[in-house]
Formats: C-alpha cells, structure tokens, sequence
C-alpha cells in the first residue's frame, strides 16, 4: 500500500495583512473546503525563527487521484474569487527532494497544478 501524499498548503494574498481578520477568514474558507471536498485537512505546528511558538501549516493528505482532483477544484475556485491571492503548494517526491509551487488568482490555468499531479500519481502508483 502507498501512503498519501502530504501537501503543504501556504494562503498568501496581496490584498490583507496576515493577522487581519478578514484574511483569516478567507483561509478558514479554504481549509473547510478543503476538509469537506478533498478529505484529510489538518494544522501542523512549525517552528518560525526568531518567535515563540509555532506557525499552523495547513496540511492537505492526499490519497487517491480523487482526493487530488477535489484539491484542485478547491484551489481554483478560491483563487478566482481575488486576483490578489496566491497559494504555495509544497511536497516531498519519491527521491526525498522538496518541490513547490507558486499560483497566484491572476495565472491560474488548466496546467498550474500539473506537477502536483503528476507527482500524485506517480507517488499513489495511479495512472491517468
């Protein structure tokens, strides 16, 4: 059996401060979405240099070419509701090598997610 593969999911906008509570609640949109959509959605406790306690990481365990495909649509949408967003997308591949990557709500497009994808697959040993 192969395990799920686990995305790191960074909200970033140009639009609010990080701490504004409209911004959290924009985040808290997509982690919801996330959870009901996509299945496993959970908060993972970061170290962040030079502050006392952790940064959340929104985490996304994704499990099936589905759950991805769930994931995607969830990422889309909600970065076509403000030009400004972007979000960072991190994983581990098969090698053990960190890969991410960046989509903004300006230039999202059909194959934005496609080295997730492929990475997905390949991880779940899943073909298209």
């Amino acid at each position: 059996m192969t395990a799920d593969v686990e995305a790191a999911i960074l909200p970033g906008t140009g639009r609010f401060d990080p701490e504004d509570d409209r911004w959290r609640e924009q985040v808290a949109a997509l982690y919801a979405a996330l959870h009901e959509e996509a299945g496993t959605v959970f908060l993972r406790g970061v170290p962040e240099p030079g502050r006392k306690g952790d940064a959340s990481t929104m985490v996304l365990a994704l499990g099936s070419s589905g759950a991805l495909t769930a994931a995607v649509a969830c990422f889309r949408a909600w970065l076509a509701r403000d030009k400004t967003r972007t979000l960072t997308v991190t994983w581990t591949d098969e090698a053990g090598a960190k890969q991410t990557i960046q989509v903004s709500g300006d230039n999202v497009d059909q194959t934005s997610f496609q080295v997730l994808a492929e990475a997905v697959r390949s991880r779940l040993g899943e073909d298209d």
